[in-house]
């Protein structure tokens, strides 16, 4: 099963995700490869999201975040930090472009 982190670009493509109906162009996808997800869980790029924003987000169960305060806290954290990914910064980027969300498919 793919492991996807995803930023819906409009409202409707929010509620679209929701019930699994959002087309392609409507999302910004992120296709993590089980070795990036390997790096970003070592470099505690997951516990740090689930720290500040008060989430779950591992290996067994979806999760989403969708208050705007919460992304842009998170993002101000992660930005901190000397991550290799800088593509999970550009996620949260998105989201609070877009004012929208981001959701994590693991």
């Amino acid at each position: 099963m793919p492991k996807l982190i995803i930023v819906p670009k409009n409202k409707e493509a929010e509620i679209a995700l929701d019930y699994d109906k959002v087309e392609s162009e409507h999302i910004t996808e992120w296709n993590v490869s089980n070795e990036e997800f390997e790096k970003l869980w070592i470099e505690g790029v997951f516990s740090l999201i689930n720290k500040v924003s008060g989430t779950n987000i591992d290996d067994y169960e979806d999760e989403h975040l969708n208050d705007l305060n919460l992304i842009s806290h998170s993002l101000s954290e992660l930005k901190k930090k000397q991550y290799s990914f800088r593509k999970m910064i550009e996620m949260f980027e998105l989201a609070i472009y877009y004012k929208t969300s981001i959701h994590f498919y693991f």
